[in-house]
């Protein structure tokens, strides 16, 4: 009675790791069936970066070991070293637009990754900008606006402006292929339209529209390199009215998040700029000691240099 009690007992633990087999994506890439049941590996290689590190060239990092399956990746030439994923291009990518790529890897275990995934033009000479000045409590006439400054002249083709963070926004803009000059001020409008009968003073010399429009009390906005995954982040800046008794007074989850990721990265330090006492015409603007300020009611100076007075309240 015993040996025919064991042998149904063996035969179901040889069953587990044929069950483990079935649910992985096949044999290791050296035909290995040991390895993959000793190691139990059913993740698919994850997409950690993309870069370009030249015109005709895109780069993109996994969280493992991985082979291209070449047959996938259409007219183009691939190739691996570890975790990286090297594409040729058969053309150049123009500064500032996009294009898509796609295909499959697959791991050393025979787990799979098909992706597609956006990439931009590489920029070699960007314009270094900073954010200057914005506001928030937008009307019909005097939408939300953020200004950008060129410190350092270059091009600004496909830089990106988030409301929000690269990977949590609400809107995003991403900058056209011009060259710029130092003093130059690029004004966002986060707007379909540009309203009729602006003053000139509140022009800048290069105008861009966003559509949508900033959160009023709470919110980030990030300057990034372009639009990809893993793109350098060139300026934060992070408003708070804190009048919020929830999520340490930015009131929402979303946008705590958003600082919270911004503060661990070290995109934004300190405290957040007081959003309380701005207007449709009251601006947050960058002072030339490098702190920001609300300016005097009717203060803005969109198109200029910040030369309002601090706004005091009574």
């Amino acid at each position: 009675m015993k040996k025919n009690l064991l042998l149904p007992v063996m035969m179901l633990i040889l069953l587990i790791p044929v069950m483990n087999l079935t649910s992985c994506g096949g044999a290791g890439q050296d035909g290995s069936v040991v390895d993959m049941i000793l190691n139990h590996e059913c993740n698919p290689p994850v997409l950690k970066e993309i870069e370009v590190p030249a015109p005709d060239s895109v780069g993109i990092i996994f969280d493992e070991w991985i082979r291209p399956l070449e047959d996938t990746f259409g007219k183009c030439t691939v190739s691996s070293s570890g975790n990286y994923l090297h594409i040729g291009l058969y053309s150049q990518l123009i500064p500032g637009q996009s294009t898509e790529i796609s295909g499959t890897v697959v791991d050393r275990y025979g787990n799979t990754n098909t992706f597609n995934v956006t990439v931009w033009g590489l920029n070699t000479d960007p314009a270094v900008l900073r954010i200057n000045e914005f506001t928030t409590k937008g009307t019909k006439t005097q939408p939300d606006r953020t200004e950008l400054k060129v410190i350092h002249g270059g091009s600004i083709a496909g830089m990106v402006l988030y409301d929000g963070v690269p990977d949590s926004m609400r809107n995003m803009v991403v900058l056209p292929n011009l060259e710029v000059q130092p003093g130059t001020f690029i004004t966002v409008w986060w707007n379909d339209t540009l309203p009729q009968n602006i003053p000139e003073t509140e022009t800048a010399n290069i105008n861009v529209l966003a559509g949508g429009g900033l959160s009023e009390n709470n919110g980030i906005m990030c300057l990034c390199m372009s639009p990809m995954q893993g793109a350098q982040v060139l300026d934060c800046v992070v408003w708070s009215a804190m009048a919020s008794a929830q999520y340490d007074g930015y009131g929402t989850k979303e946008v705590w998040q958003r600082v919270s990721q911004a503060i661990d990265n070290g995109w934004w330090t300190g405290d957040p700029v007081y959003s309380g006492w701005s207007t449709s015409t009251r601006a947050m603007a960058l002072g030339r000691d490098g702190e920001w300020y609300t300016t005097v009611q009717g203060g803005i100076t969109f198109g200029s240099e910040n030369i309002s007075d601090a706004y005091k309240p009574d």
